[in-house]
C-alpha cells in the first residue's frame, strides 16, 4: 500500500509541468500568441540587420575598389599633364582619360544609389545630386571639345596651329575641372556625407587641422554605425 502511494505521488509530480503548461495555454492563449509574434519580429529584425550589414560590407568593398581606380586615373591624369607633347599624342591621351573617367563616373553614380537604397546601412546625410550633375556637365564639356577636335583634326588637318593650341588649352582646363569634381564626388561617397566636402571648400576647414577633420569624420562614422545596428 505504501509503495502504491509513493508511486502515485511520483506520477503526480511528473505530470505537474504538463498540466501547468496545458492550463497556461488554455487560459492565456493571447499571451502565448503575443510571445510568438514578438519572437518573429525579433528574428525578422535580426535578419534585416544582418542583411543590412552584409550589404554595407559589400558596398564598402565596392567603394574601396573604385577608389583604387580613381587613384589610378588621377595618376594617369598627372602623367598626362607632365608628359603629353604634341597635338596628336595629347588628343589621344585626353580621349583615353575621358573614356576611363566616364566609366568611373557611372560606377560612382551606381554606388551612391546603392547606398541610399540600403536602409540598414550608413546613408549619406546630404544629397549628392547637384555634385553629380556638375560632374556630368564637365564630362559633356570634355566630350564636346574632343568631338570637335577629332572632327576637324583628322586626315584633312583642318585645324591651324593656333586652333590646336587653343583646343589643347581648353581640354586641359576642362579635364582639370572634371578631375576636381570627380575627386569631390568620390569623397562624398567615401565618407557617406558631404560635410567633409563642404568643409574642404569653405572656411569650415580654415580653423581645423587634418587631425581635427579626421576625428570629426570618425565621430560621424561611429554615430552612423550605432544607428545602423
Amino acid at each position: 500500500m505504501k509503495s502504491r502511494i509513493i508511486s502515485l505521488v511520483i506520477f503526480a509530480v511528473c505530470m505537474m509541468p504538463h498540466w501547468a503548461k496545458a492550463q497556461i495555454t488554455a487560459s492565456n492563449p493571447l499571451e502565448w500568441m503575443a510571445l510568438a509574434e514578438g519572437n518573429e519580429v525579433i528574428n525578422d529584425q535580426i535578419e534585416k540587420q544582418i542583411n543590412g550589414q552584409t550589404k554595407t560590407a559589400m558596398l564598402q568593398n565596392s567603394i574601396a575598389a573604385e577608389f583604387n581606380r580613381i587613384h589610378k586615373w588621377e595618376k594617369q591624369y598627372n602623367s598626362y599633364l607632365k608628359t603629353a607633347s604634341g597635338y596628336a599624342s595629347s588628343l589621344k591621351a585626353c580621349t583615353h582619360l575621358y573614356n576611363d573617367g566616364v566609366r568611373i563616373f557611372l560606377t560612382l553614380g551606381k554606388l551612391g544609389k546603392a547606398i541610399r537604397n540600403n536602409p540598414q546601412g550608413i546613408v549619406a546625410s546630404m544629397s549628392m545630386n547637384n555634385l553629380y550633375i556638375e560632374t556630368a556637365t564637365e564630362l559633356v564639356s570634355v566630350f564636346t571639345l574632343l568631338n570637335d577636335a577629332v572632327a576637324k583634326g583628322g586626315h584633312e588637318n583642318m585645324l591651324t596651329g593656333a586652333e590646336r593650341s587653343k583646343t589643347l588649352w581648353a581640354l586641359n582646363d576642362k579635364l582639370s575641372a572634371f578631375s576636381r569634381k570627380l575627386h569631390l564626388l568620390y569623397l562624398s561617397i567615401r565618407y557617406y556625407t558631404l560635410n567633409d566636402v563642404w568643409n574642404n571648400v569653405t572656411a569650415g576647414m580654415l580653423d581645423r587641422n587634418n587631425g581635427e577633420a579626421a576625428r570629426m569624420a570618425m565621430t560621424r562614422w561611429r554615430r552612423a554605425a550605432v544607428l545602423a545596428r
